[in-house]
């Protein structure tokens, strides 16, 4: 393996990192992060929607089984009024009954008002994001549509540069930028006098120290990235 494929690719490895860095600055750019934060809060927001609904529900089949439960105890007691019942007893019971039933029809009308409230804010936090995220997304993808043309050129000017590489070299460099996704450190690194990785800085078997000699490059057992003889 001469010399020449690793100066080829080490010129194109340059050109290489500067696509990913412009890449990289449009995913993790104020825009980008502005754009992720407004999808979250209306996920989160629509989220909450739906369990207000299933808790508002909740609360009006309890509302109105306890209105029902409310009306027949009132005319239990209507009843036993009415008919001048003896049973003193039987009509405080009633009554106290209905008292506390009376009370937590109240409580399941409060919440409901509340749950309501709260609905209608959250709804308004939905309206209010998502007009946010139309105008973020647009930034974004203008943003992206700006830079969509520096980042062709650098392909392109990185196709020209591997142009007549080994193909198994090359091959072995795109499949490992590929594991790579994210990292936009060096994926061709030199061999140091002390025989280590200038990767990962471990030490380098004499086997493969001889591979490199003889082949011209290998591939390092810890980091995985290409090693040459500098």
């Amino acid at each position: 393996m001469s010399n020449a494929n690793i100066e080829k690719l080490l010129a194109a490895q340059k050109i290489d990192k500067e696509r990913l860095q412009l890449i990289q600055s449009l995913e993790k750019g104020k825009v980008k992060t502005e754009l992720d934060k407004a999808n979250q809060t209306i996920s989160n927001s629509k989220n909450s929607l739906l369990q207000l609904e299933a808790e508002a529900k909740g609360l009006q089949d309890n509302y109105q089984k306890l209105a029902k439960l409310v009306a027949d105890t009132l005319a239990q007691v209507e009843k036993a009024n009415n008919g001048h019942s003896e049973d003193l007893d039987l009509y405080n019971e009633l009554l106290l009954k209905l008292t506390k039933l009376e009370g937590q029809l109240s409580e399941i009308e409060r919440r409901i008002v509340q749950k309501t409230n709260t609905f209608k804010a959250t709804s308004l936090d939905v309206a209010k994001a998502s007009a946010m995220l139309k105008n973020i997304s647009k930034m974004y993808e203008d943003t992206k549509n700006n830079n969509a043309p520096k980042i062709q050129t650098l392909e392109q000017e990185f196709n020209e540069k591997v142009k007549g590489v080994d193909e198994k070299l090359l091959a072995k460099y795109r499949a490992i930028r590929k594991s790579k996704e994210g990292d936009i450190k060096d994926v061709v690194v030199p061999l140091t006098g002390d025989n280590r990785c200038q990767g990962c800085f471990m030490d380098v078997p004499v086997a493969m120290v001889n591979k490199i000699k003889t082949d011209g490059w290998a591939i390092c057992d810890e980091c995985g990235r290409i090693i040459y003889q500098a």
